[in-house]
């Protein structure tokens, strides 16, 4: 059980810089695209086609909820730093040689990307006890992932957009995206393990 939290602390005060920068994003973002997607309402639900806007428009409801004096589980806090981390990761490693954003989308991407997914891990390594974590907490990492691919496969199978070259079944075939399936809850889980370690170094050293 997390400790009550003070009334102004440091930790609301982060967690309130990191809530902004990502509504400022998503806003400057929805106004870049307006041009293509007609309205703010349609521009915004578009982005929602991303894993990467998912992720942190959770970041930034939760740390803003914990700004405004709110308490986040530590569970839900240690879903979302895994789901981040593995944002960041995949868009580096996978998918940024093809992506070369330019003016206010190389921000905006760098922020979704980068800055958001780092300060909020760095967050939560700072703000949440190492021994409210044990390794049966990676069980709750799966489920967001999980939600979002159902929901890929079906708007993909509906508009035939698949955001990620590694859900688009018609490319791949069943078989393969069955294993890409598997391959990327078992990354959730390798990176959620990943962080755990991380968290338990930093305390240890603390």
């Amino acid at each position: 059980m997390e400790p009550a939290r003070p009334p102004f602390s440091l930790e609301r005060a982060l967690a309130g810089v990191i809530a902004v920068l990502v509504f400022v994003s998503l806003a400057v973002q929805t106004t870049i695209n307006l041009e293509q997607d007609g309205s703010p309402l349609a521009a915004f639900g578009l982005l929602l086609r991303y894993f990467t806007i998912w992720s942190n428009l959770t970041a930034g409801l939760m740390l803003g909820w914990v700004a405004l004096g709110g308490r986040a589980p530590g569970r839900a806090v240690f879903a979302l730093a895994t789901a981040l981390s593995v944002v960041a990761l995949v868009y580096h490693a996978l998918l940024s040689p093809d992506h070369h954003p330019v003016g206010l989308d190389w921000w905006t991407n760098l922020a979704f990307h980068t800055l958001v997914p780092a300060a909020t891990i760095a967050w939560w390594i700072a703000f949440y006890r190492a021994d409210a974590f044990l390794w049966k907490s990676l069980t709750i990492v799966t489920p967001a992932p999980i939600a979002y691919t159902v929901f890929a496969l079906i708007y993909g199978a509906s508009s035939g957009f698949y955001p990620y070259f590694f859900l688009d079944q018609p490319a791949l075939g069943w078989s393969q995206l069955a294993i890409n399936i598997v391959g990327l809850a078992l990354f959730f889980v390798a990176m959620g393990a990943a962080l755990l370690g991380v968290r338990r170094l930093v305390s240890a050293r603390a």
